[in-house]
């Protein structure tokens, strides 16, 4: 079949069954633009049915570039809260500053442009040309990824490479609707072409799909294996109050409050008798130990001369909550 019937047939299909997204309402090029570059940051590690009501919030209060390059850090987190990888945030609004200072307000629209901004690689910057610039690009992104290992039936170490798959990705094919057929591939991916039970009877490309022809679904892809990594989290309290600390040691939850905390080796944190806590983030696994035994008046001690608590909070009797100077709920 002809690459241009196999892009019609997908048109046809998105056309009649997309999505009604936020980012996707037709608006002017510029909020296009804005709306895209938000999504995609969001979009990174998140699903959609999450990120929708976090998007429309967060347009709400943060409409444009301008707004979102003078936000305060606090505000903006408040905002990204429950979402997760906030990194993303503080990247987004870097991105959106430099956009202001370097590129006269206007979001880049070329590869090299795009990746040179904080937080944007290849996919993102790929998305963005095909979405906000109707470039004649196909970013791949998990679900893309999914629908071209089916419906050409790659199984092997390299065949599911990035290499690979991003020679083969031509199947697909172009279109002059380039900002569409990005968001068809994803759509068709997402709705039907599933991890687990693919309605295959529902796809466009069921006629063109060898995992259909073969009745083998199965996806392979490159296992990830995270680094294990070991925290000590020491928790001061003095008369129901806890401290926290700003955190600018760590990777994770960066400039956010957290409690006191020290990376230490394997062998010391079997050492510990007590609570412990296992995290799964993207990149690491965390194991943490909570060691309340810990007094207040010796903060100084521990801290050394120059440490100053950020701040202190308190645990609300009515809600059973820690407060932050009765303002952020913890």
């Amino acid at each position: 079949m002809k690459k241009q019937n196999i892009s019609k047939k997908i048109l046809f299909w998105y056309d009649n069954n997309k999505r009604s997204l936020p980012w996707r309402k037709i608006t002017s090029q510029k909020n296009k633009n804005y709306y895209t570059l938000v999504s995609e940051f969001m979009l990174q590690q998140t699903q959609v049915n999450t990120v929708i009501p976090y998007f429309e919030n967060f347009i709400k209060e943060i409409p444009n570039l301008k707004r979102l390059s003078s936000i305060s850090d606090q505000k903006l987190m408040k905002r990204w809260e429950g979402l997760g990888y906030y990194s993303r945030a503080r990247n987004l609004k870097k991105t959106a500053k430099k956009i202001l200072s370097n590129f006269n307000g206007n979001l880049p629209s070329t590869k090299d442009d795009l990746k040179s901004l904080p937080g944007i690689g290849e996919y993102t910057s790929s998305a963005i040309m095909a979405i906000a610039f109707n470039k004649p690009i196909i970013p791949l992104d998990g679900n893309v990824e999914r629908v071209l290992k089916r419906v050409l039936y790659l199984k092997t170490k390299y065949e599911i490479s990035k290499e690979n798959l991003f020679k083969q990705k031509s199947f697909f094919g172009t279109s002059k609707r380039s900002s569409d057929y990005a968001q068809a591939l994803m759509e068709i991916g997402a709705l039907i072409c599933k991890p687990i039970s693919p309605l295959c009877y529902k796809c466009p490309l069921k006629k063109n799909c060898i995992s259909l022809k073969k009745n083998d679904f199965n996806i392979k892809s490159k296992k990830k294996s995270n680094k294990i990594k070991y925290f000590e989290a020491k928790i001061y309290n003095n008369k129901n109050k806890y401290l926290l600390i700003k955190n600018d040691k760590f990777n994770f939850l960066k400039n956010l409050l957290i409690f006191p905390m020290n990376e230490v080796k394997k062998e010391k944190f079997q050492s510990f008798v007590g609570r412990r806590l296992n995290i799964k983030m993207s990149n690491m696994d965390m194991k943490i130990f909570i060691n309340k035994k810990n007094k207040i008046n010796k903060i100084k001690k521990y801290f050394g001369k120059n440490y100053k608590p950020y701040e202190i909070g308190f645990i609300s009797k009515s809600k059973k909550r820690l407060k932050l100077n009765g303002q952020i709920e913890w």
